[in-house]
């Protein structure tokens, strides 16, 4: 399943969708509509809307919590629509029921649009390796794989505008797979990572380089990562069933068209199981979200490729095969005061 979490106007509350095609194009099927639907089919549970809201959550960081029955009502909601989809019911009568939507009338949000944390791996393509060795800012790196933290704060859902910040000159971009975590977990052996993960989904790992080289002589990077905005998340999540390889997948970003990253995730030092078993260690919970690295291409450090730079105007697309294309837009922000 490809898994949402949308809202159909401003000041709507958010809800759960599936994607899935109709004969008006791609559609979100509203999850808990969908589910009492399917509940209430020939009269068989009476309660079908009661029995909905608790087995469908508002959100799908409490879909993840709620185990797998969760998702199993999830599948079923839209293992029914697509059937009447099949039998010829027309989409727009589903819409007109409540239960389909098009994509381009809804607001997509991050999947997760609230992780309870956000384990960034860095350093885990060899390319981007490298052009931070060119830059004087990696030496020697550890056997394991090292990360930083993302705050929950700084994450934004696909086409949010995000504002330049203030503080720094030197936005950078970078493609990222994620993982999130579909249950309570620690100390994960390694041949077992699978069985905690619920599905992926794209990270833009934004970040102010000239501000994080101030903050690395500190030895504690936060502000260069976690501005409002540097952790755009989406467009979907990916359940694992449907990518069964996540360590062989083509991704690459483009600004204005022009595409400045290109790869494959079977090229990360850490594939995605060293990952999940090490930072496993935290305690993971349902909805955190684990990034593996960016490949090279990024605009690097000290101004390696001030040309690749991030300028207000700039249209940013993370595309990873099998999940989307995540897109932003870059606008400008306040002068910096004193």
């Amino acid at each position: 399943m490809k898994l949402a979490s949308y809202r159909l106007f401003e000041h709507d509350g958010s809800r759960i969708g599936a994607l899935c095609q109709s004969s008006e194009g791609a559609a979100l099927i509203d999850l808990r509509r969908a589910y009492a639907s399917f509940l209430s089919q020939g009269g068989r549970e009476p309660r079908a809307e009661v029995v909905a809201r608790a087995r469908i959550p508002a959100s799908l960081l409490e879909l993840l919590q709620a185990g797998p029955a969760g998702l199993e009502a999830a599948r079923q909601a839209l293992l029914h629509v697509q059937a009447r989809l099949a039998d010829g019911i027309p989409a727009t009568l589903l819409a007109a029921q409540g239960l389909l939507h098009r994509v381009s009338d809804v607001e997509l949000l991050a999947p997760i649009p609230r992780p309870g944390k956000i384990v960034s791996v860095g350093a885990n393509y060899q390319e981007h390796v490298q052009e931070g060795r060119d830059s004087g800012v990696l030496g020697l790196l550890p056997s394991y794989p090292p990360a930083f933290l993302k705050m929950p704060s700084a994450v934004v859902g696909p086409e949010t505008a995000i504002v330049f910040p203030s503080y720094g000159e030197e936005l950078d971009y970078e493609v990222e797979l994620a993982i999130v975590i579909g249950q309570y977990c620690q100390d994960v052996e390694p041949s077992r990572w699978r069985e905690v993960v619920a599905g992926y989904t794209i990270i833009n790992d934004l970040g102010l380089r000239d501000t994080i080289l101030r903050e690395k002589d500190t030895g504690i990077i936060v502000l260069g990562k976690n501005f409002p905005g540097a952790c755009p998340m989406g467009p979907f999540l990916v359940t694992a069933d449907e990518l069964p390889d996540p360590d062989d997948l083509p991704l690459r970003l483009k600004v204005n068209g022009e595409v400045r990253q290109q790869d494959r995730t079977s090229s990360m030092v850490h594939d995605c199981g060293t990952v999940v078993s090490y930072w496993s260690r935290l305690g993971l919970e349902p909805g955190d979200v684990l990034t593996t690295g960016t490949p090279g291409g990024s605009a690097g450090f000290g101004r390696r490729h001030p040309d690749r730079l991030l300028r207000p105007g700039d249209v940013i697309e993370a595309e990873i095969e099998g999940i989307g294309c995540l897109r932003n837009t870059i606008t400008a922000g306040r002068p910096a005061t004193d």
